[in-house]
């Protein structure tokens, strides 16, 4: 399958089914993918995806760029999964990271994807891990956390979110654009 015209269906059958059952809920969708890559994606740019779960934004993004994409993912099992497609699709401008996102330096990244990944911690629908339990503490932390990473970068940087209440993003970006019935959000920093 070609990652530049595989649908969403095609997509997921590479995935272990408990993997494909979380798509509709927890991975980026093909098209909202390609959208967000070419804002993000310029010669030379890099991309960090935070909080890439199963590396489906990653891959899809990759393939239809030039840019360096990175994932950042905290579940070992799932960084195993995208590292297994990247290399079967053979997409050398991609790379994942098994570790929390707290500890990756932001300032190796010129743009930033971010599909909410912090959800989990105040919605226990479709649980990615049995044991996710409501932690709005949790949540509010990497929300303020993410935020701060975002206002210390520099003039220029951009960011797609994808769902949620764009808390995470500072007042020093604009919006630029949104489509997907305001789902899909196009930031840049403008101070």
């Amino acid at each position: 399958m070609d990652l530049n015209t595989i649908s969403d269906k095609e997509f997921d059958s590479l995935y272990p089914q408990k993997i494909k059952t979380l798509s509709s809920t927890h991975w980026t969708p093909v098209a909202i993918a390609k959208k967000a890559i070419e804002f993000l994606s310029a010669e030379g740019k890099s991309v960090l995806d935070i909080g890439s779960g199963s590396g489906k934004f990653c891959l899809i993004a990759a393939a239809n760029s030039n840019s360096k994409i990175t994932g950042v993912e905290q579940r070992e099992n799932l960084v195993q999964i995208s590292r297994k497609l990247a290399l079967a699709y053979q997409l050398g401008n991609l790379d994942f990271i098994h570790d929390d996102m707290m500890n990756i330096d932001f300032t190796s990244y010129d743009n930033f994807y971010f599909f909410n990944s912090f959800e989990e911690n105040i919605n226990l629908k479709d649980k990615l891990e049995k044991e996710n339990e409501f932690n709005l503490d949790k949540f509010n932390t990497l929300i303020l956390f993410l935020k701060e990473r975002f206002d210390s970068a520099p003039l220029g940087t951009k960011i797609v979110t994808y769902c949620g209440e764009c808390e995470e993003i500072p007042d020093s970006y604009r919006l630029v654009k949104s489509s997907n019935k305001g789902k899909l959000k196009f930031w840049s920093k403008r101070f």
